[in-house]
């Protein structure tokens, strides 16, 4: 990912100055060298700051109570970002941000009023480096360590302060807190390459898929615990059929499977309209208990139209009896047109304002009265419910009371018929009962039917094992575990590559050391030939060489992906601080530093590594370099940029602005 400091902006509370911008090269080593107390160690947690971070490490006193924004120009591939950020109050980061981009930000003179939220700087930073937006394992769960890559959880491969860039516990920036710590051990691998977003996404889709089959092979371990007994279930079912003549009565009921379901088949699709017993010894009363059974139904759908038609109609009479008295208010209300027409006639000056102005006033009263009474006229028509609703009421109660005495009148015809023939009335009762056992056959039926080659479920089932197939080869693990390994073995070989130019022991540049995901440590072999982690390495010179030629082996392994979401800069506070001599009594912090030969050296070997990463990179990613050395050491490097020299009262933030108070 593109994205270099352009700028560092100071905002001072008076209006009176101007605001002290620091600017910087970009694709080379910027260095601000200065003095003790001249605010270089604040720089890192300025640009943090920017970033949204949730707490504030920006010295307190002058650095805070002298300036009310802090601000960053960033350079991205295409366009420019200025983030800036009000001083904070306390120890709690400030949520007023400003925000601006464009091919080229102006930066303003000033900050009056903030445009963004730090949820929404975050977000917006989110986008820009490309981080994906789902979690490490695809679980939509907040597993620990493992929840959504932010562009904040990247700032710790960016900065190396004071107290990190010597360390020898500690590689990364805020990796001393635990959260920190494991959530960068586990996104590691989608960081260096060897995941990426395409992977993740099919991980996500892979443990849906995974739940989706484990349910749908318990469903059907459920179905299949019921097939033990389907064969006998469908033979009984089929035995029932041939009492009721549905199928003949020497079908083989110790046919196959796929028999059996094609006898059931052929039954629920050529359902009878009528029991297929032999009706040879049914006497008359079979037909008129018929007759009575056709009778029934169309009555009974008379009578339910009829009741039907009574409700729409109470209904109609209720709106029609609303809307009357709706009518009548108004018609009461808008009865002026006799009042309106009086006062017309009354003579004298103009009924409406008492003018003689008006010759015309009682001739034009007149005419709009004469259209009230038109109106009121046209509003008294609905007067009343009409007569015809009325009737077509009495005539349906009528209608509905002849055909409940007529169902009541055969009711007691039909119940006397089954009362006298016993064989006819459970003939009927055998009808019905045979329509009630097709509908238990056709469910029994489906249910069966899933449980046959080619079934629903199975087809689900092998529908998801294709998709988690297809989705495991995307996944890969055992290709992911090979980049991931030459990644940390091409890392390596950089390592070594710059150890053999800064100031190590011997046996450290004749050996590739290791970088341990797990331990987030680097190990190196010993000349008994065990690996032992950096804590057990002596001499700081050891320490901060290893810092810096990690730092850049890993820029430069961002920069050859094809879109690693690290933004391409570091920043370096004091690397020369291990070199640093006791000062003699009397001498002022802010003098440059009188190193020993071999020290200058050492320290000159910083420089020239990060200046060679840089250019090797092709100005890909950007070095800032804070520290105590100057030009005697650094000048004539190529690639290297002298920023800024902070000595002699001059500091990062102007002496005007205070010592005036």
């Amino acid at each position: 990912m593109y994205f270099q400091i352009s700028k560092i902006i100071m905002f001072p509370k008076s209006r009176e100055y101007s605001p002290k911008v620091v600017e910087f090269s970009l694709g080379k080593v910027n260095v601000i060298t200065g003095g003790s107390r001249t605010g270089k160690s604040a720089i890192i947690p300025i640009i943090d700051y920017c970033l949204a971070s949730s707490e504030c490490h920006i010295p307190v006193d002058t650095i805070r109570d002298h300036v009310s924004w802090y601000g960053v120009v960033f350079q991205a591939e295409n366009e420019q970002l200025f983030l800036a950020r009000r001083v904070p109050k306390g120890n709690d980061g400030s949520n007023d941000f400003y925000y601006n981009k464009g091919k080229k930000v102006e930066v303003p003179p000033y900050i009056d009023q903030a445009n963004e939220t730090q949820a929404g700087i975050k977000n917006i930073l989110n986008a820009i480096s490309g981080v994906p937006s789902f979690n490490l394992h695809g679980t939509e769960e907040n597993v620990p360590y493992a929840t959504r890559l932010g562009f904040r959880d990247l700032m710790t491969l960016n900065f190396q302060p004071q107290g990190i860039v010597a360390n020898q516990n500690i590689l990364f920036y805020k990796t001393h807190e635990h959260k920190h710590r494991m959530k960068l051990r586990n996104w590691f691998p989608y960081i260096i390459g060897a995941e990426n977003s395409e992977i993740l996404a099919a991980r996500q889709r892979l443990e849906n898929a995974l739940n989706a089959l484990k349910r749908k092979q318990r469903e059907l371990e459920r179905v299949e615990n019921i097939s033990a007994g389907w064969v006998a279930n469908m033979q009984g079912h089929l035995r029932v059929a041939m009492e009721y003549g549905l199928i003949k009565d020497d079908f083989d009921l110790n046919r196959s499977a796929d028999d059996l379901i094609g006898a059931a088949q052929a039954i629920v699709e050529d359902i009878p309209n009528y029991s297929k017993t032999d009706a040879t010894d049914l006497n008359a009363a079979n037909a008129e208990l018929a007759k009575f059974e056709r009778e029934e139904a169309e009555r009974s759908q008379k009578i339910a139209m009829i009741k039907k038609r009574l409700s729409d109609l109470k209904m109609l009479k209720a709106g029609l009896s609303d809307y009357r008295g709706s009518v009548r208010k108004r018609s009461e209300r808008l009865h002026i047109s006799k009042w309106l027409g009086d006062i017309a006639n009354l003579p004298g000056h103009c009924p409406a304002c008492g003018s003689e102005d008006h010759p015309h006033a009682h001739t034009e009263l007149r005419k709009i009265a004469e259209v009230f009474e038109e109106y009121e006229a046209a509003a008294s028509v609905m007067a009343d419910v009409p007569d015809t609703f009325e009737r077509e009421e009495n005539s349906l109660n009528l209608e509905l009371s002849k055909l409940l005495e007529e169902k009541a009148a055969q009711q007691n015809r039909y119940d006397q018929v089954l009362v006298r023939n016993q064989q006819a009335r459970a003939s009927f009762q055998s009808q019905k009962a045979m329509f009630l056992f097709l509908g238990h056959l056709d469910a029994s039926l489906q249910t069966f039917k899933g449980l046959s080659e080619g079934g629903e479920l199975r087809r689900e089932i092998t529908d998801l094992e294709k998709t988690i197939s297809d989705l495991m080869k995307i996944v890969d693990q055992d290709g992911i575990n090979a980049r991931r390994q030459n990644a940390l073995g091409e890392l390596s070989q950089t390592i070594l590559s710059y150890l053999r130019f800064l100031d190590v022991e011997e046996t450290y540049k004749r050996q590739a050391p290791k970088f341990s995901i797990k331990d987030l440590n680097i190990s190196v072999r010993s000349a008994d030939g065990h690996q032992h982690f950096l804590s057990d390495v002596g001499s700081a010179s050891n320490w901060v060489s290893f810092h810096i030629a990690l730092m850049c082996a890993f820029q430069e392994l961002f920069v050859a992906q094809r879109s690693s979401p690290v933004p391409s800069f570091v920043v370096f506070d004091q690397p020369s601080q291990v070199y640093f001599p006791k000062l003699k009594r009397g001498e002022e912090l802010g003098d440059k530093i009188d190193y020993a030969d071999e020290d200058s050296t050492a320290v000159k070997s910083m420089f020239q590594v990060l200046s060679y990463s840089v250019r090797k990179s092709k100005g890909r990613w950007q070095a800032i370099v804070l520290d105590h050395a100057g030009s005697d050491i650094y000048g004539g490097i190529d690639g290297i940029n002298e920023v800024d020299e902070w000595r002699d009262g001059k500091k990062l933030i102007p002496l005007e602005w205070y010592e005036q108070l």
